[in-house]
Parts: C-alpha cells; sequence; structure tokens
C-alpha cells in the first residue's frame, strides 16, 4: 500500500544515489506530522535510509509563494486527494510536478504533470524533471491558469442556476 511522505523519503534515497546534489525540502507539516506513528514511521525510515531531509514545518503563508519558485521539483505523493492544490501551486510558479498516479489527479493534470506510483517511479519523473525542466512548464503554467477564483465563482453560479 502506497505511504505518502514514506514514499517520498525512498525515492528521495534512490534519486540521490544519481544525483547526489539534490534535497528533499519539506515544508508544511499539518498532514506529514499530526500523527505521531506516522512522523515515528517517517524518523525510523529516515534513519535506515541514511537520509537527513531538511523538514521546514509550518511555513508563514507569504513565505510559501518564493518557497515554491525556488524549488527545481515539486513532489506530490498524496494518497488522498481531491484535487492537488499545492500541485498546482507549483505549476502555477512554473515548477515541474511529480505527483501521486491517481485517477482524480491525472484527471485534474492530465499532461502537465508527471506521474508516480511507487518510490521507483518518484525517483524516475522527478530525475526526469530535474534533467527535462522545461517539458511540462508551458502545460502547467497554462492549467494553473484555468484556475482562477474568478472562473470558480462563475462555475458555482452556474451550478446554483440549475437549482432554480
Amino acid at each position: 500500500m502506497p505511504h505518502g511522505s514514506l514514499d517520498l523519503l525512498s525515492a528521495y534515497t534512490e534519486l540521490a544515489q544519481s544525483s547526489p546534489d539534490v534535497r528533499l525540502v519539506v515544508a508544511g507539516g499539518e498532514t506529514l506530522f499530526d500523527y505521531r506513528d506516522y512522523r515515528a514511521a517517517w524518523d525510523k525510515l529516515a534513519l535506515e535510509l541514511d537520509v537527513s531531509p531538511l523538514v521546514l514545518g509550518p511555513v508563514a503563508h507569504d513565505e510559501l509563494p518564493s518557497l515554491v519558485a525556488a524549488a527545481d521539483v515539486f513532489c506530490f505523493p498524496s494518497v488522498k486527494e481531491g484535487f492537488g492544490l499545492a500541485a498546482m501551486e507549483a505549476l502555477a510558479a512554473g515548477v515541474p510536478a511529480v505527483t501521486r498516479d491517481l485517477p482524480v489527479l491525472r484527471e485534474v493534470f492530465r499532461d502537465a504533470a508527471r506521474f508516480a506510483a511507487d518510490p521507483a517511479e518518484f525517483a524516475d519523473q522527478m530525475l526526469a524533471a530535474l534533467r527535462s525542466p522545461d517539458s511540462h512548464r508551458s502545460a502547467g503554467r497554462a492549467l494553473a491558469g484555468q484556475y482562477t477564483w474568478d472562473a470558480a465563482a462563475a462555475a458555482h453560479a452556474r451550478l446554483y442556476a440549475t437549482f432554480d
């Protein structure tokens, strides 16, 4: 069974073998570290794999855009997702995204992101994105540009009009 951030940690280990200068930076923490057992599993796996990712913890909202924009690749290994807002924000910033291969994420991101199902695929797709960062950049920005608050409000208004 896939395990989100644990898969990312394993993928990072694989990626670092071919790209030793790569650094895994984890920002946030509300979903990664809300659960003590999951945090213990994360720490145990990092120790077993002998890796030390940079875990920033919660980041101020106004600091997130520059942090995301500074990334070379944004990895989104979520196993339970309804849209993928964080990955969409990365695409809007021009950062290549690798997301979990879930039907909903394929539907949302189509050809604008790379997809992976397990740690080996995440490592491969992150490496591909690092080697060819422009391959999905224009598709990502175009897709992200379609998701505006005005477009969301108009879609809601159309939906609500059907209830009259």
